[in-house]
């Protein structure tokens, strides 16, 4: 069956670079149509390593999924809103908070998340500076870790997605805005946050967009992954400076995927490579451009109640 699905994406991030739901998504094609139960406890869990920069991410979801159409169409086809708690563990740092996103129509979804974030001092984090001018190279990194310290705030995301199928090929689209608040040293107004690779801005935003085109052969995606980052409202002229885009080939593999009730459902393996065609350091100014930013994880759902309607 041939299927167009479109989609458009304003927001984490993770996840996003870290969600789970972003390195794959499924086929709609089936042959008989079985809504979800209306209400279930479900729960997400992603875990993923990458070099250039190095980071360890795992991050668990779990709250309540509400069906809210059973057309069995195109454009209503398993829509659905989920609410969940939602906590983000790492060696450098952890958040806690709340996630909740919207399945409103087969070709875009919505969602947002807020949350406590804690910095244990650890790994080079945080480390901060007056203004976007300031160095942050691995070496500045390494060489000013001393004076790195732990330190507590907030960080909200919202986005959204849009994709699209035709017959096996898929392209998708995903935009992440974020805005820290952190508590950092008198006159500092930016830090480098590791998990963009990137100066961010204390009480700015900033944009993640993912965009995938994508084979879908049977459990197998295989595709390729621009990624592109900016800051808003940054009147210095420093904003293209800063902002980076890595390109290269997206891999994932899922196991299984099995009716709604499965508590172990959808374990997906994932790996993603990516060239720096623009940063500050690691596009040839002072790091090799041929080396890739590479990431692998590992992903899966499930439900642990449900309705019976």
């Amino acid at each position: 069956m041939w299927g167009l699905l479109f989609c458009l994406l304003a927001a984490n991030a993770q996840d996003r670079g870290a969600r789970a739901e972003d390195a794959t998504f499924g086929d709609d094609d089936h042959e008989t149509y079985e809504p979800a139960p209306r209400d279930r406890l479900y729960f997400t869990n992603a875990t993923f390593a990458r070099v250039n920069p190095l980071g360890f991410v795992d991050l668990y979801r779990i709250g309540w999924r509400r069906r809210l159409s059973t057309k069995d169409s195109v454009l209503f086809h398993d829509t659905y809103s989920f609410v969940s708690a939602e906590v983000m563990a790492t060696p450098a740092y952890s958040r806690v908070g709340i996630f909740a996103e919207a399945q409103v129509l087969a070709i875009l979804r919505v969602f947002a998340s807020y949350s406590a974030v804690a910095y244990y001092g650890t790994f080079d984090q945080v480390l901060s500076w007056p203004g976007p001018d300031a160095r942050y190279s691995d070496q500045t990194i390494e060489a000013e870790g001393e004076r790195a310290s732990g330190t507590l705030g907030t960080v909200f995301t919202a986005g959204g997605t849009l994709r699209a199928a035709v017959g096996p090929i898929a392209v998708r689209s995903t935009l992440s805005l974020t805005r820290y608040d952190l508590d950092l040293p008198d006159g500092d107004t930016y830090f480098y946050d590791q998990y963009w690779d990137r100066l961010a801005p204390d009480g700015g935003w900033m944009a993640l967009n993912d965009a995938d085109v994508l084979a879908l052969l049977g459990n197998a995606r295989v595709g390729v992954r621009h990624t592109f980052t900016d800051e808003f409202g940054n009147d210095s002229g420093e904003d293209s400076a800063l902002s980076t885009h890595r390109l290269g080939p997206l891999l994932a593999w899922q196991f299984h995927d099995k009716k709604p009730g499965t508590k172990f459902n959808q374990p997906t393996a994932f790996l993603v490579a990516q060239w720096w065609l623009q940063h500050p350091y690691r596009a040839g100014a002072e790091q090799p451009q041929a080396l890739p930013l590479i990431a692998a994880g590992f992903a899966f759902n499930g439900d642990l109640a449900m309705s019976k309607d």
